[in-house]
């Protein structure tokens, strides 16, 4: 069974109820999603530190992690050996969106991994070694020169639906100018349609082939080779430093040579002897503790503009069941619902009745009310985080 599953797909085509998407002119809703905006650079790891809370109950893995990665605008990859599907019931409140992951990794013994831009949830060792392959080959791109050159330009990156890893590695080997020699290698899978940020080709091929136990070299003739991966030897240590990760992490890589050193946002990865990792553990613990510990900047401090001030919604016809309404309605917004439907279901609010609605040159609001105040539901919405619960409860759960 295929179990690929690149989370940040577009979603397009979805049309349970009778609209979709918003115009900002008060136009009547469409039927397609525009595709989210992921942060890169500062602004990926600043977004990670944001606090969030998620209350889960059955959610389908991938659709979870799809709507963090929509509400957040942070690309989040789930590794092919993960099933999409499985169902999830899981609390976290008030923890940074980092740690979020890391929880809803951990529940199904995962591991939270980087690919800056990315964030990835897959096998630990995977997700350990992640950064550290992905170095090493644009390490030894940057020697060849111009033949690794090209591969080496961030770009966006897109495919459809029903792709094949061997096509994508293809294609993207061509771009680069080199000759793939033994395509074959790379097994046969059927991936969902996705859309990522900005990401090297070099980068792209690692986060394919590593799912599959696989690396590439590539010639000085531009000649691509798919082979197994086979981990250097070393344990691999994260090490969080605060500000100037850069500068510390060149630092290190000419003190101890014999390492492997990547810079990862806020903190430096190093795989080494485990004496050497000892060593760095304390050079770490020496820096200026308010430096070391020091938080990224966190942008909820201050207060956000609402993303829907200013956007206006016309539903002339809109149908279908409370909660495929609610599920629909919140993929088209890019809104994250904390529903709680326990209470929900004891003050005898059926999930699957069907409903109508009309809004005319309405708020986001006004358009939730719309939907829930008829059934005895009400809300409190937050940006895009919304909690809904019955109205009869005296506050929100």
């Amino acid at each position: 069974m295929n179990r690929s599953a690149i989370v940040p797909v577009a979603l397009l085509g979805v049309g349970i109820l009778a609209f979709c998407a918003d115009s900002a002119n008060s136009q009547t809703l469409s039927t397609t999603v525009s595709r989210p905006i992921f942060a890169t650079g500062e602004e990926f790891w600043q977004r990670l530190e944001r606090t969030t809370s998620i209350y889960w109950t059955d959610v389908p893995l991938r659709d979870g992690l799809l709507r963090l990665a929509e509400t957040h605008g942070v690309a989040i990859v789930l590794d092919r050996r993960c099933n999409p599907g499985e169902p999830m019931t899981l609390t976290v409140r008030q923890q940074t969106l980092r740690d979020v992951l890391s929880a809803i990794a951990h529940q199904r013994g995962y591991e939270l991994g980087f690919l800056p831009p990315l964030a990835y949830i897959g096998p630990a060792d995977t997700a350990s070694r992640l950064e550290i392959v992905a170095a090493q080959r644009r390490k030894e791109l940057q020697a060849l020169g111009r033949i690794g050159a090209a591969a080496l330009r961030p770009s966006p990156v897109s495919w459809p639906r029903l792709s094949t890893p061997r096509n994508l590695v293809l294609q993207w080997a061509r771009e680069a100018g080199w000759q793939l020699a033994n395509a074959e290698e790379i097994p046969h899978d059927l991936w969902p349609e996705a859309s990522l940020p900005a990401l090297a080709i070099a980068d792209r091929i690692t986060l394919v082939l590593l799912q599959f136990d696989l690396t590439y070299q590539v010639s000085e003739s531009g000649v691509m080779t798919v082979v197994p991966f086979m981990p250097q030897n070393g344990d691999i240590k994260r090490f969080r430093i605060g500000s100037g990760t850069s500068i510390l992490a060149q630092r290190w890589a000419q003190q101890f040579p014999g390492c492997i050193v990547v810079p990862s946002g806020p903190e430096i990865v190093v795989q080494g002897p485990a004496e050497t990792l000892s060593e760095l553990s304390r050079l770490a613990a020496s820096l200026n503790p308010a430096q070391q510990r020091s938080p990224l900047p966190n942008p909820t401090t201050a207060a956000a503009p609402d993303p829907f001030a200013q956007r206006r919604f016309t539903v002339r016809d809109g149908r279908g069941t409370l909660e495929g309404v609610i599920t629909q309605l919140s993929r088209q917004l890019g809104i994250e619902v904390q529903f709680d439907t326990e209470g929900a279901r004891r003050e005898g609010i059926r999930l699957d009745q069907l409903i109508e609605f009309r809004v005319t040159n309405a708020t986001v609001d006004e358009l939730w009310r719309a939907i829930l105040e008829p059934r005895g539901l009400t809300f409190v919405r937050t940006g895009r985080t919304i909690r809904i619960f019955p109205a009869s409860h005296t506050g929100a759960p």
